[in-house]
């Protein structure tokens, strides 16, 4: 009950700036994670290559090629397709329309208090968040199967090397 009263002594727009910080810091804290799952893409992507060159390269020194070469192979596109799914620009929710904000709330007839502001802004962001988190969710599954690809082709390349001798 202590904190009821609590609550009760601070204004309704200091209410409403705490919701607003967290709405910031929760849309901040996506676009890292967002560039996480991309840097490790790119990481994925690259290490993906490097196999299928050296690996590829001692696999395939041989006349003929063993299917275990061929999925290696496969196995590397769909490493660069997973990763580059990633990496594929895409549009995120971040923030509201500065120009629709002042047109609304600032330069309006009757300009809105600081706490619809800090209210309807707030809303707008969760609005956004959950939209972004669609795409994180799809990432991190694409990171997963880029991940699982990779180290099948590892396999598959030793695989291929110790059947082409």
């Amino acid at each position: 009950m202590s904190s009821l009263v609590h609550y009760s002594s601070v204004s309704k727009d200091g209410l409403y700036a705490v919701a607003y910080e967290e709405a910031v810091r929760g849309l901040a804290e996506q676009q890292r994670v967002a560039e996480s799952f991309r840097t490790r893409a790119g990481l994925l992507f690259s290490a993906g290559a490097i196999t299928a060159s050296f690996l590829g390269a001692v696999a395939l020194r041989g006349s003929s090629t063993s299917l275990a070469s061929w999925l290696a192979l496969l196995s590397f596109v769909a490493v660069a397709g997973a990763s580059l799914a990633i990496l594929w620009p895409r549009k995120w929710e971040r923030a509201a329309n500065p120009r629709d904000v002042i047109e609304t709330y600032i330069e309006s007839e009757n300009p809105a208090p600081l706490e619809n502001l800090h209210r309807d802004l707030s809303l707008h962001m969760h609005d956004s968040y959950l939209e972004n988190q669609a795409g994180i969710e799809q990432f991190a599954a694409l990171l997963q199967i880029s991940s699982g690809f990779l180290t099948l082709e590892v396999v598959l390349w030793i695989a291929a090397i110790a059947t082409a001798g």
